[in-house]
């Protein structure tokens, strides 16, 4: 990690720039969180790099703000890196598809948002019944529903904590990019595709989601029975997938045609905490589909692939410049492009102007976007595949957001 870091600082200090990143905690871990994807099986992209606070540690938000701060990249940090000034409002809903379910979503997401002095949010919904719209309220909304749509109860068993911690990752990094968004959960009852797909299904019908994250995949497929995901993009609804965290090669869903791929970044800011630099991450993932159709938006970039490409557009993912998260009454760093999924299905949601197709939106605003040109994930033939590039690259796409007017 050190040589990476270094790398990239040789890289903008050939521009006159030092880099800053947050500084690495003691007890570094990497280690994913969910265990590996197997046929017809997803895994989450979330990647634990350290723990900063243990919950058995009581300390006060205001005397170990500057401590987690110096760590890890929040809420106000991000925002900030990325120039994001948009709020959205309570109407518009991020849709988030996990696999399981996660006991402590709520309070991990209320931890999170009082941390970065977030808009309050309600848990809305009366456990078991059916939810398809937000109740009426004045502040945001949380719902957690299993995939058929009934609410679950807080009090349910965790079945897996590495999907639960890809949920406070998902639900903080959605928090961060639309603050007064109402966020909707959707827990599959496990991590098979068609469990997923049914999710996504249930997740387009409620009514306000105006995107939907999913921070997994597998191996690259067709569709087959899978097409939730592409109905819902038809229906104009952003809908997001991470490309993995396994360097170049591509993962479904990110190879569907209708899904937004979106990429992973090392994000450094100068001593202002304003956007500095990005590199491709290095476990980024990466490639073209044979089994997928090229989505209309790509014809006229990518030419040296007859199907889907990975990724369309990127966000920070790599573990060494990660973001905070509040998990079960402790306060971890992650990374993996679990977390850029997430907060780019945010900035849709919170903007939501992009008519019946988002993708296009945004290729077509791709001037408001930073172009990432340095940083690789592999070695391939040609280098577009896996090195970041002027204009569109495989590992970064279009590029990451500066400010919120591409989506």
């Amino acid at each position: 990690m050190k040589l990476k870091f270094l790398a990239a600082g040789l890289i903008v200090a050939a521009l006159g720039f030092a880099t800053i990143a947050p500084a690495q905690a003691t007890s570094t871990v990497n280690q994913a969180a969910c265990k590996p994807a197997k046929k017809g099986v997803a895994t989450c992209f979330a990647i634990r790099h350290a723990l900063i606070l243990p919950k058995t540690v009581k300390q006060k938000p205001q005397n170990f703000a500057s401590t987690l701060n110096a760590v890890a990249y929040g809420a106000n940090a991000l925002r900030k890196a990325y120039d994001i000034r948009v709020l959205g409002s309570r109407s518009k809903v991020i849709a988030i598809i996990d696999a399981t379910h996660s006991q402590t979503a709520f309070d991990d997401l209320v931890g999170y948002r009082d941390m970065y002095g977030l808009p309050s949010i309600d848990r809305c919904g009366k456990p078991g019944e059916i939810q398809g719209a937000l109740p009426t309220g004045s502040y945001p909304c949380f719902v957690q529903v299993d995939q058929d749509s009934r609410v679950v109860s807080k009090f349910d068993q965790t079945e897996d904590s590495g999907w639960a911690q890809e949920i406070a990752l998902d639900l903080a990094m959605a928090s961060a990019a639309c603050p007064n968004c109402s966020i909707l959960l959707v827990e599959a009852k496990s991590a098979t595709f068609g469990n997923l797909n049914t999710a996504v299904e249930t997740a387009a019908d409620f009514i306000g989601v105006r995107s939907i994250s999913n921070s997994y995949g597998g191996s690259d497929s067709a569709p087959g029975s899978m097409t939730a995901y592409t109905k819902a993009a038809k229906r104009g609804i952003a809908v997001t997938a991470s490309t993995g965290d396994s360097g170049y090669g591509v993962s479904a869903p990110a190879t569907f045609a209708g899904v937004i791929s979106v990429g992973g970044t090392s994000l450094f800011v100068d001593a202002k905490g304003r956007w500095l630099n990005e590199t491709a991450w290095i476990s980024g993932g990466s490639g073209c589909s044979k089994l997928n159709d090229q989505p209309k938006w790509q014809k006229t970039a990518v030419t040296k692939c007859a199907g889907k490409a990975t990724a369309d557009v990127a966000a920070v993912a790599d573990p060494a410049t990660g973001v905070a998260v509040y998990y079960d009454g402790g306060w971890y760093s992650f990374g993996g492009t679990s977390a850029s999924s997430p907060f780019i299905a945010g900035l849709y949601a919170a903007k939501a102007n992009f008519g019946d197709d988002p993708a296009g939106y945004t290729v077509a605003n791709k001037d408001s976007l930073h172009d990432v040109t340095a940083g690789s994930n592999g070695k391939c033939k040609p280098a577009i595949w896996c090195a970041a590039t002027e204009g569109w690259d495989a590992p970064t796409g279009w590029g990451s957001p500066s400010g919120a007017n591409a989506f």
